[in-house]
């Protein structure tokens, strides 16, 4: 095994990776250790041969050998394999060599189990586990098991030996193993680490090197054609690319008393081969144990959602609208498991689904579909091609022709996923969205819960009940509020005007918006599209609990309810904002940008920390607002006034605009900007007779709800 072109590959590898865009993330490293092991991974692509070793030495330092497929040690590139250490599966000396290796723990093991590429990914046919491949149809091969058990037990035997003094033992095992001696044998008992690779998205298609290919052959073998349109899609379009190496399963636990009675019963120089008899039943068990937790470690993407989502369908035409929300409940469900892996494509992002919104992953993956001719969008629904969708395709053609059928293949072995998603996409619309928007209000809150506990700050914190989302939910499903409160407040403070709404028969959620209702420097680490995204969670509750959605909120809040209704258009029902802060009062806040800027670069130069812009302890409402106020929040409060600025031309709902006319913190002007620069056909502008800010709490803030009540009568509930 050559040191130097070990090193030097794992150099280039790395460098590849970083040209190439590939995003290599891995996990489970501390499942690792010094004992001898056998790492079992599952093979889709050709590359894995050296993705998988360059993991492992990267991450520990060990020289790590594997088997590759003998049509590879052809000319130059057979020598390098060999060189790096890679064996032919068809060496003659295979499995002496591996045993040896794993008896001394010279050099740990990659070995693919599954013995080929599994292009079609299938491998469960009734529950149980079977491998669909041209050269294997039946229960997955126990080779790499029974290598693993018979390390165990050549080494259990030579040492029994030695004790023994019985020199013909002692020469078999040390001539067949290349042992000089009992130091030679590793302390620990071998272990299996299942290893499992998961990549996204998982495209074919032309890319660099299949045309160079074919430049270069005009009889290009289309089985390697295929393999390039697959994997040098993958490896170009800069794919993400999961490795998790699972708990280490102990091989000694799975022998029993079958292998005492092989080492009786048996002759010495038939043993090995006549020990397999007795080890078929350990092997079998084991191998099924290590296959499942490859399979089961499978990092879970929204294309394994929707793919068997197609599939669990009973019906061949769905509403678009209730298909999202079926995912999206289901990546929520999931994320409570803490045996399952999810891909950061199902994190918050994914509320888009829920709101109706755009979100790139899933118009990536529907375009596959469509593609294939699996899929067409008519009249709002997805209508699918069940013909399309199950049709058998060559096991060498399928990842080019149907990979809606492979993706959902992947995700099959992991019950609890297809379980929850055969539920999900079934259900009708009604319980379907009362599910969703209690769904989404219980992972709001546990959001919260999360992040209080983790920025809590004895000094600076409230009470946590200030800052929980809540929702007001009422018997009458007919209109439903989004309500935010302002910046450096919490859900408390929209409180009273949730309470006053929901009497007279409306749905309220009240939002808590990133960053606030837990500690001041969590507020500094967040950006207003962090804001915009808590709104998504509150619009997504109220418009599957609701069949109209009004939006509103005071001072940042308003702002946000602007936004929102810009982004939804018609969606939103009506949309009304209280002190929203087009122009703030302070002539300091021209100059938070540079600022914000320079204590950046003091940060990336670790002389100093962000600063506090100014004491809020003038606050309104002390007993809920934070008492102190980052400059790198007031600079992101600029931002999200900027960009509600720039969509108001596209706000076309009902709008009513409250602004008290004596504002201390806002500029009276801001009311008649947003009213002048509404897309709106129906824009009512209220300027109140006020010189204080907080006008939804306390004196006069009755006549507030009042005027936002009879707005809501008048524009939505009597609008038809």
């Amino acid at each position: 095994m050559g040191l130097k072109v070990y090193k030097a590959s794992r150099a280039v590898l790395t460098a590849a990776k970083s040209i190439l865009g590939v995003r290599l993330r891995g996990s489970g490293f501390e499942h690792l250790s010094d004992r001898p092991t056998l790492f079992v991974v599952n093979h889709f692509t050709r590359f894995e041969t050296f993705l998988v070793p360059y993991v492992i030495s990267t991450h520990t330092g060990r020289l790590v050998r594997s088997l590759a497929t003998h049509t590879l040690f052809r000319g130059w590139f057979g020598r390098y394999l060999r060189a790096l250490g890679v064996m032919s599966t068809h060496h003659p000396r295979r499995n002496r060599t591996i045993i040896g290796e794993l008896m001394t723990g010279r050099h740990d093991w990659v070995i693919y189990p599954e013995g080929g590429l599994i292009k079609n990914k299938k491998m469960v046919e009734k529950g149980r586990l079977r491998l669909n491949h041209p050269a294997r149809q039946g229960p997955p091969h126990t080779g790499a098991a029974l290598l693993a058990l018979k390390a165990e037990i050549c080494k259990r035997r030579y040492l029994a030996a030695c004790e023994a003094d019985d020199t013909r033992r002692i020469r078999y095992y040390q001539r067949r193993y290349g042992l000089m001696g009992p130091v030679d044998l590793s302390p620990h008992g071998t272990v299996i680490v299942p290893v499992n690779i998961t990549f996204y998205p998982m495209r074919p298609g032309r890319n660099f090197l299949s045309r160079l290919a074919h430049l270069l052959s005009r009889n290009l073998d289309p089985r390697v054609d295929e393999e390039l349109q697959f994997e040098g899609r993958i490896l170009l379009n800069g794919a993400d690319i999961s490795i998790h190496f699972a708990e280490p399963i102990e091989v000694a636990g799975y022998q029993d008393k079958a292998t005492e009675l092989a080492r009786r019963f048996v002759g010495m120089f038939s043993e090995l081969r006549r020990t397999n008899l007795f080890l078929r039943r350990q092997a079998a068990r084991l191998t099924e144990d290590f296959m499942r937790a490859i399979y089961n470690n499978t990092e879970i993407n929204l294309d394994h959602l929707f793919c068997y989502g197609l599939r669990a369908l009973r019906r061949d035409r769905v509403a678009m609208d209730e298909l999202h929300s079926a995912l999206h409940l289901a990546a929520l469900e999931l994320a409570k498991r803490d045996d399952l892996r999810l891909h950061p494509s199902l994190g918050n992002g994914l509320t888009a689904l829920a709101a109706g919104e755009r979100y790139e992953p899933l118009e990536n993956v529907v375009a596959l579909a469509r593609k294939a001719g699996i899929l067409r969008i008519e009249d709002g629904c997805y209508v699918i091609n069940r013909a399309s969708l199950d049709q058998y395709h060559d096991f060498h053609k399928i990842r080019l022709r149907n990979m809606v059928q492979v993706i959902a293949n992947e995700l099959e072995p992991i019950k609890p996923a297809v379980d929850v998603l055969k539920n999900l996409v079934n259900l009708s619309t009604e319980p379907l969205k009362l599910r969703a928007s209690r769904a989404i209000t219980e992972h709001d809150r546990g959001t919260f819960l999360h992040d209080y506990n983790a920025w809590f700050d004895p000094d600076n914190s409230k009470p946590a009940e200030m800052g929980e989302p809540f929702f007001l939910e009422s018997s009458d499903r007919e209109i439903g509020v989004v309500l935010a409160h302002g910046y450096l407040a919490a859900p408390h403070e929209v409180r009273p005007l949730a309470e006053y709404l929901h009497e007279r028969g409306y749905s309220v959620y009240g939002v808590r918006l990133k960053g606030h209702g837990t500690a001041p420097r969590e507020l500094s680490e967040v950006g207003w599209e962090s804001w915009a995204e808590s709104m998504l969670y509150g619009y997504s509750v109220v418009r599957n609990h609701c069949r109209k959605v009004v939006v509103g909120g005071f001072s940042l809040g308003g702002v946000l309810a602007l936004l929102l209704a810009a982004r939804h258009g018609a969606a939103v029902n009506a949309v009304f904002s209280i002190n929203a802060p087009m122009k703030v009062r302070d002539v300091r806040a021209p100059l938070v940008p540079a600022v914000v800027r320079f204590n950046g670069a003091m940060r990336r130069l670790r002389l100093g920390n962000s600063h506090f812009w100014r004491s809020n302890n003038k606050s309104e409402s002390p007993d809920i607002n934070y008492p102190v106020d980052y400059l790198a929040g007031v600079h992101e409060l600029r931002r999200a006034v900027d960009a509600c600025r720039k969509s108001l031309g596209d706000v076309v709902t009902p709008a009513l605009i409250i602004q008290a006319d004596d504002d201390p913190l806002i500029a009276a002007s801001s009311g008649r900007t947003i009213v002048a620069n509404l897309g709106s056909e129906i824009k009512i502008l209220s300027e109140l007779s006020s010189d204080r800010h907080m006008v939804i709490r306390g004196d006069g803030s009755e006549r507030v709800f009042e005027e936002i009540y009879a707005f809501i009568e008048k524009e939505v509930k009597e609008r038809r």
